[in-house]
């Protein structure tokens, strides 16, 4: 195994909020211009943004550097976000702190840390960016200090912990909605596209048999079940059912109330 693949399986490697049905505003992520909702296969962009920045590893401290050769802090930012997802984003790290979403704990892979290296008071200008990783890990180009160049740090470091300034979220996940429809042939799928564990996601389930009436739906992290309901999609819409999931595979499975036969199985991820 590579230094780089060592590295990754390392730092990437709760209770479940049920919440009664109500109506959901939709969450941060529906508001990115480019959705990480299909054509990614299994893996997130964040998450492939967080490979893509391990492959970066070693290389050297150069200002203003965008390139193998050099990156500096935000050199790296950008080359990761143009390389993975063609992502048009500043150049400097005053440019992106303004971009993006203001996110506060829990972070996920992916969001971008700011600190303020140069002030000697309290921290109120970001001077310095990096990538969050995941357990508390960041992807960064260190210009001074025992390690300089693209190396990983922890946050909670004294030094950074001290100078932390805020963390915003430009790289996009997948539309907080599982769509789940019902039809008159049974069938398992499998989403490819994860969604960011912690935040607030609903489950809509539509009736399109050409029976209706009430089914039994549960839904299961880690093969354990967590929600057991019964629902009548279709009377008067999808039945929604909202979820504030962490980490895992779930899955949601419908079945008939009387004969008890599966009529839907999703199985979906949840990313740190």
């Amino acid at each position: 195994m590579t230094r780089s693949a060592f590295l990754l399986a390392a730092i990437l490697t709760a209770p479940v909020l049920i919440l009664p049905g109500q109506a959901v505003k939709p969450a941060s992520a529906a508001n990115f211009t480019r959705l990480a909702d299909g054509g990614q296969g299994d893996v997130s962009l964040p998450r492939e943004a967080i490979r893509d920045a391990m492959t970066l590893l070693g290389v050297p401290y150069v200002s203003g550097g965008i390139s193998r050769e050099g990156l500096d802090c935000s050199g790296l930012v950008y080359r990761v976000l143009q390389d993975t997802a063609g992502m048009d984003v500043s150049r400097g790290v005053e440019g992106l702190f303004h971009s993006g979403l203001a996110v506060t704990f829990p972070l996920h892979i992916g969001d971008l840390l700011f600190f303020d290296t140069e002030s000697k008071g309290e921290p109120s200008a970001p001077s310095h960016v990096g990538i969050y990783a995941g357990n508390g890990k960041f992807i960064h180009a260190a210009s001074e200090g025992s390690r300089t160049g693209v190396i990983i740090s922890t946050l909670d470091s004294p030094y950074y912990r001290e100078r932390f300034l805020g963390a915003r979220r430009v790289i996009p996940w997948r539309a907080p909605v599982l769509d789940v429809v019902l039809t008159d042939t049974a069938k398992a799928v499998t989403t490819k596209s994860p969604f960011p564990s912690r935040e607030r996601m609903t489950i809509h389930v539509s009736n399109d048999m050409s029976g209706g009436g009430p089914v039994d739906l549960t839904i299961l992290k880690n093969g354990r079940q967590v929600l057991a309901a019964r629902i009548s999609p279709g009377a008067f819409g999808p039945a929604v059912i909202p979820l504030t999931p962490e980490a895992g595979t779930w899955d949601v499975r419908i079945n008939r109330l009387w004969k008890g036969r599966e009529l839907e199985r999703v199985t979906f991820t949840v990313e740190e």
